[in-house]
């Protein structure tokens, strides 16, 4: 019976590849997958059917979800964290400066808006991935705006050339997932992966 179960479930996760490729944004297919091979190892983990596929199993599984997220990440936050590589420099120009906080600004925003539109129904994996990219993400725009937004201070229109500050970094991530965009963007049904079974 454990062997015909795992079986149909391979069945369901093929479907759920399937659906994923629907997505013109690999970011948004990564995180579908993300949602319902996480929703599915969880009702397995929570119920008698744990003991039917196993330990194994559900860890195999699980470590396919961290996989998922992972690449959800990178596909999503990359253009973001490209506009901080190697821009931590003392012998950076005030206006090279200027430039690097206008790109920043305009791949977080980007970022923002896409992903307050998207959804990820399970409290805990929605707060694993925001924690997740703020890890990765605070600390390096830290570094770069301790050593580079002082010597913008007296530029015209500051508070738009440097939009956030570190800590603002962390209320925005916080807003994500929750299939609204305080940006006034609206999103289409396809642009909303949803954390359960497809129908």
């Amino acid at each position: 019976m454990s062997v015909h179960l795992a079986r149909l479930i391979l069945v369901l996760f093929c479907k759920l590849d399937c659906k994923a490729e629907l997505y013109k944004e690999m970011s948004l297919s990564y995180l579908f997958l993300t949602n319902n091979h996480h929703f599915i190892v969880e009702q397995v983990r929570s119920s008698h059917l744990k003991d039917l596929l196993g330990d194994d199993w559900v860890s195999k599984h699980a470590k396919k979800v961290r996989q998922y997220a992972l690449s959800y990440e990178s596909m999503a936050w990359t253009k973001v964290f490209s506009t901080l590589t190697d821009t931590i420099s003392p012998a950076m120009t005030p206006e090279v400066a200027k430039e690097c906080f206008q790109r920043f600004n305009a791949a977080f925003e980007e970022a923002y808006r896409k992903q307050t539109s998207w959804i990820v129904p399970d409290r805990k994996l929605r707060d694993e991935l925001k924690v997740s990219v703020a890890k990765k993400l605070v600390p390096v725009y830290r570094e770069f705006y301790d050593a580079h937004s002082p010597m913008l201070s007296g530029q015209k229109n500051l508070e738009l050339l440097v939009r956030f500050g570190p800590e603002d970094l962390g209320n925005f991530l916080s807003d994500l997932f929750h299939g609204t965009s305080s940006l006034g963007s609206s999103s289409s049904s396809r642009n909303s992966p949803r954390g359960c079974m497809p129908r």
